[in-house]
């Protein structure tokens, strides 16, 4: 079953992006291909310049190689569809909802958030706020009412981060 909220459903189709071969959740094909493509191409480039034209290729190969598995645990780690359904059951429960405030009112500031986990890993959310808010792009949001979802959503990032290292 597709999720309503989605514009488009790319393979794997649905809410469990299932594999395509084991049927198993968790396949992110496209956030794969992308971190293998950017880290080939960089790696390729880095080695290319010290060790010449065979040294780019088997640095390409490497860091695409590298760079799929690193796309893959990115696209397992903060999956926006996983990170949309938590969000839409557990948004009324968040101290910063006020009434009338609708699921759709949060959700780009939650996302923002999540999505900061990535760059900033571990840090704490007070080392990294202004420049978030240095980065927040939506006139129609002040930083002050969207800053406690931006918190929200990168704490829980965070959290998913480190419980899914412990489990390794």
């Amino acid at each position: 079953m597709t999720n309503p909220e989605k514009s488009f459903d790319v393979p794997p189709r649905g809410d469990r992006n299932p594999d395509p071969v084991t049927n198993a959740p968790g396949s992110h094909p496209i956030e794969t291909g992308i971190g293998a493509a950017l880290a080939g191409a960089a790696s390729g480039m880095a080695v290319g310049a010290v060790t010449g034209p065979l040294g780019a290729a088997l640095g390409a190969t490497l860091g695409a190689i590298a760079g799929g598995l690193a796309g893959k645990g990115f696209g397992e780690l903060i999956d926006p569809t996983t990170e949309d359904n938590w969000l839409r059951d557990n948004y009324k429960t968040r101290p910063y909802v006020q009434p009338g405030d609708t699921f759709d009112a949060h959700v780009p500031a939650y996302r923002y958030g999540a999505q900061a986990e990535a760059k900033y890993g571990d840090k704490p959310y007070a080392a990294i706020e202004d420049e978030l808010k240095g980065e927040w792009e939506d006139p129609d949001k002040t930083w002050e009412r969207v800053t406690p979802a931006v918190q929200d959503g990168y704490e829980r990032a965070c959290a998913i981060r480190k419980q899914r290292s412990d489990m390794s």
